[in-house]
């Protein structure tokens, strides 16, 4: 680990130019998380409340190709249980893997551009339940204003089995001084505090939800859970690179909508209370 950040470091790559007591971002991590009961309104007015387990499991290794470029390789685990208060035993397991790809190049002192793209496949494990397909991914630049000011701009896609999107991007970060960074990348905006370089206070947002699909009579039912998780976490260095993460919070803006992958039904979306939530997280934070 040593030599790698070494020729990082004496590489052009740049990816801060001032001191900061808030550490570089997870470059791995392992996470596991418990939402209290939420409330689905069905159509017929009756409801429906469940609690969500989720472990979660990620890393990236950037690898330098050249004196400016980096290849970037990933993959990504995530394992959600969906257990209704009713029937704890009628419980809905969904798998998600994801593969990143990504690179990164440092065209000049100001400017960076880079790109990735992530396969995902989701599947329930129902037995009439099949494989879901997703692919995201983007391309950005990244332009440094001032020591403590810089912009990202690009373009960002997710395409799936039943929706595309397609959106411009613009992201920021501010550093006020070594302990308060502004961090405006989007979708996890937040607010950091590090008081001192083994120690890190984070409130801001983050998205989350799970997708799957079921074969029903034919049919290709795809389900979509939307969720925004805010919450305040804090994390302390235990030893070298590794840091232990606790985090406390609200999720919001739930929905969950159901269409055929025929076109020829769509359920309208369902609202879903908030819930509060509490993550244990476990990350790899190298000094770059």
């Amino acid at each position: 680990m040593t030599e790698w950040a070494e020729k990082f470091a004496q590489s052009d790559i740049r990816f801060s130019r001032s001191d900061s007591n808030v550490p570089f971002l997870p470059l791995a991590f392992a996470s596991a998380k418990h939402y209290q009961d939420s409330e689905v309104i069905l159509d017929d007015g009756r409801s429906l409340n469940f609690s969500q387990d989720t472990i979660s499991q990620g890393a990236v290794v950037p690898i330098l190709m050249s004196n400016r470029d980096a290849l970037l390789l990933g993959e990504w685990v995530s394992w959600s249980k969906l257990s209704p208060e009713s029937d704890p035993q009628q419980d809905l397991q969904v798998l998600s893997v994801g593969v990143p790809v990504g690179w990164f190049h440092q065209r000049s002192e100001n400017w960076q551009t880079g790109g990735f793209l992530m396969p995902l496949g989701h599947k329930a494990d129902s037995a009439n339940s099949e494989w879901s397909w997703e692919l995201m991914g983007g391309g950005f630049a990244r332009y440094t204003q001032t020591d403590n000011l810089w912009w990202a701009y690009g373009l960002y896609f997710d395409v799936s089995d039943h929706s595309s999107l397609v959106l411009p991007y613009l992201g920021a970060s501010y550093q006020f001084n070594e302990r308060w960074t502004l961090s405006a990348i989007m979708p996890w905006p937040a607010i950091m505090y590090a008081p001192a370089d083994d120690l890190l206070f984070r409130f801001g947002l983050a998205p989350a939800g799970n997708s799957w699909q079921l074969d029903t009579d034919g049919d290709q039912f795809n389900y979509v859970m939307d969720n925004w998780d805010l919450g305040l976490s804090v994390e302390k260095r235990v030893h070298s690179h590794f840091w232990l993460e606790l985090e406390v919070g609200v999720g919001g803006l739930k929905g969950l909508s159901v269409d055929v992958d025929n076109g020829d039904w769509e359920a309208p979306d369902f609202a879903m209370s908030s819930s509060t939530y509490i993550n244990i997280g476990f990350n790899f934070r190298p000094s770059l």
